[in-house]
């Protein structure tokens, strides 16, 4: 089986598990288990997950009613640190002369970066949503749970009703009014219990892994 006809496999069944109201977290496995001996590479199978986390976000927005993606985007690449590693900022390869202004939103495909903290004339500094300081409102999955996304070296999300069920592996989309709605922007985890509910998150990208990406324009 190509790879052509594997994303055409996936997108058909997530698009009917979507609308038929069935939940695609949790057929995906089925799915990826039943092609993944297709793929013979640690990079095919990363392609593979890409795309399903692509149409899963996509899913999510349709039932929801979400608005649709922004437009205006700029293109960029992201500058490589290599042999370094830090994951709460980046640059990216673009500046003032391409409209990028401090504040834009920074965005994947369909999941949210980070935004933008310095401008230069063709070159720009990325807060990352893995910084400590990046706070953000945002909803957690189909029920729209509201919670409060935090950073550092450990993310979570905080502030979750006592009373609000969360799955794990359900997503959690961008809601505050400073970025566009609906953009991934991680993954519940272990869920723990206090006066309010709170939760491990995984994002949706590591900062290493980014090659493109796109700032939205203000």
């Amino acid at each position: 089986m190509t790879r052509k006809w594997i994303i055409v496999l996936i997108v058909g069944a997530g698009i009917y598990m979507g609308l038929s109201g069935e939940s695609f977290i949790e057929r995906k496995g089925m799915i990826l288990a039943s092609v993944s001996g297709s793929f013979g590479s640690a990079d095919e199978m990363a392609y593979l997950k890409e795309k399903n986390q692509k149409l899963e976000l996509e899913v999510l927005n349709l039932k929801q009613r979400n608005p649709s993606p922004p437009e205006g985007l700029i293109d960029a690449k992201v500058f490589s640190v290599y042999p370094f590693s830090g994951r709460s900022e980046m640059v990216v390869s673009v500046g003032s002369d391409d409209g990028v202004e401090v504040g834009s939103a920074v965005i994947g495909e369909g999941f949210l970066v980070g935004r933008i903290k310095e401008v230069k004339r063709d070159m720009s500094v990325v807060t990352t949503i893995f910084d400590s300081d990046f706070k953000l409102p945002v909803r957690i999955g189909e029920s729209q749970v509201d919670a409060l996304y935090v950073g550092g070296l450990n993310p979570r999300l905080d502030l979750i009703d006592k009373c609000a069920g969360i799955a794990g592996g359900s997503i959690a989309i961008s809601a505050s009014s400073e970025m566009p709605y609906g953009l991934g922007v991680a993954r519940t985890m272990k869920v723990s219990e206090g006066v309010m509910q709170e939760a491990d998150a995984l994002p949706l990208f590591e900062v290493k892994d980014l090659r493109n990406v796109f700032v939205v324009a203000r």
